[in-house]
């Protein structure tokens, strides 16, 4: 009886564990082919963080400026649009960033699971 409960434990925690490397990953899926791509480490950290904040606070068709601590890096956010999916509280963002001069817009939906918001894949 007790290995059995050691067992559950065991893959509950590797559950979790998945879950949140699943999430982060996730959350920088959008990213790819854009220049925000390029960013690593601290800057997508910073990204990330600021992502989610203009997307808690930011009304809609309001644009939000972002840039790297270098300045090689310049993007603008604006939140399009609010919906609901399965329960859960949604956004609709634009994302127009401009590196070497080379402007990239593209627009996502991101969703809000417990303090985060995720990338939406549908």
């Amino acid at each position: 009886m007790m290995q059995l409960e050691a067992i559950k434990c065991g893959l509950l925690a590797m559950l979790l564990l998945c879950s949140a490397s699943a999430a982060i990953a996730q959350n920088s899926l959008f990213l790819r082919d854009s220049p925000l791509a390029s960013l690593a480490g601290v800057e997508l950290d910073a990204l990330l963080i600021d992502l989610n904040s203009a997307l808690d606070t930011a009304e809609i068709d309001t644009p939000v400026t972002w840039q790297t601590t270098d300045g090689r890096l310049n993007s603008v956010w604006t939140v399009t649009e609010n919906y609901q999916k399965r329960g859960l509280s949604c956004r609709k963002m634009t994302l127009e960033t401009t590196s070497n001069g080379e402007t990239f817009s593209t627009g996502y939906g991101f969703c809000k699971i417990d303090k985060s918001w995720l990338f939406d894949l549908e």
